[in-house]
């Protein structure tokens, strides 16, 4: 047994076609977004390993290294994905990989380890439809916190708005500096880093709803069109190869000053039945607990996940 570092130019297709030989039908990983979502893979702790020149497994970890800098991130790694092929499973390849990987965080004194949650991330948390693996991670020393749901629905009839003295735009009609600066001075972290992020990657502000109250931004929400391409999307849309024509919303939100007043029941209306007037055929709304309120316009769990954290901190291995 021989393990390797990932070559992500070399190995990219091969480690996708392995994934979707056996997860094709539930979480199709396609080329375009595996290379998506190893841009930012932590090399120094993403692994092969190899039993006779086979692939046997794989581990993909991140670290937070963006020029937008974020505290509060500096002391977490995730393992963004795990497989091992079932011919070489229960033989400790996969113990081998967390451990190998926990140890290069603890070298970077690393106090947390996320399952899933990552920048560009797979999945939240481990998925309910892996649930036989729960035990296997718990066993390992991870502990199970709470679970969020990716929620979906049906094209349907148009939702009408409750609040019409809010105006809805694209976010092309504004400078992305507005759009960054009005996240940023809300959601200061991920939405931020990500709305960075998809600018810079070419996107127009077209993928972004735009709520204004006069000229003022009071709202956004993050969409995602049948025809989004794959490096401008945001969660909502990974797993789009599963549908003919997918639409996503997500993420979301409304100015802490402007709330209770119906803005955020319309941003989502809104932003529904612009993503229908699309093509769209079903629309996910992921990573969310907000059950109650999503089901107000039609949207049901679709898939669901469970966080997993370990405190890497007291290991010995520390001292």
């Amino acid at each position: 047994m021989t393990f390797q570092r990932i070559d992500f130019k070399r190995d990219l297709k091969l480690l996708t076609d392995i994934w979707n030989k056996e997860y094709n039908l539930i979480y199709p990983i396609s080329y375009a977004l595996m290379e998506r979502n190893t841009k930012n893979a932590y090399l120094d702790a993403s692994f092969i390993v190899k039993e006779n020149e086979e692939i046997a497994g794989f581990i993909i970890s991140k670290i937070y290294d963006d020029e937008y800098h974020k505290e509060t991130y500096e002391e977490i790694g995730w393992i963004s994905l795990i497989y091992v092929s079932p011919k070489y499973r229960n033989k400790g390849i996969g113990s081998l990989l967390i451990e190998k990987v926990e140890s290069e965080f603890i070298k970077l004194r690393k106090k947390t380890v996320f399952i899933g949650k990552d920048f560009y991330n797979f999945f939240p948390g481990l998925p309910i439809d892996l649930k036989k693996n729960l035990e296997w991670f718990i066993k390992r020393g991870y502990n199970r916190l709470y679970n969020t749901c990716d929620l979906i629905k049906n094209k349907d009839i148009l939702i009408p708005l409750r609040n019409n003295q809010i105006r809805f735009v694209l976010g092309n009609e504004r400078p992305k500096e507005e759009i960054i600066s009005f996240i940023e001075s809300n959601w200061p972290g991920r939405w931020t880093s990500e709305a960075i992020d998809y600018f810079e990657s070419g996107g127009e502000g077209k993928e972004y709803l735009i709520g204004l109250d006069d000229n003022k931004i009071c709202a956004f929400a993050k969409i995602g069109y049948p025809t989004t391409p794959t490096k401008l999307i945001s969660y909502s849309l990974t797993w789009r190869d599963k549908f003919d024509s997918l639409g996503g919303i997500g993420p979301l939100g409304v100015d802490k000053s402007y709330r209770g007043r119906n803005i955020g029941y319309d941003l989502v209306a809104f932003a529904t039945n612009l993503l229908i007037d699309s093509g769209a055929e079903e629309i996910i709304i992921d990573w969310t607990n907000l059950l109650d309120f999503y089901r107000k316009f039609g949207f049901e769990v679709w898939k669901t996940y469970e966080y997993l954290q370990k405190n890497l901190k007291g290991d010995s291995k520390w001292n």
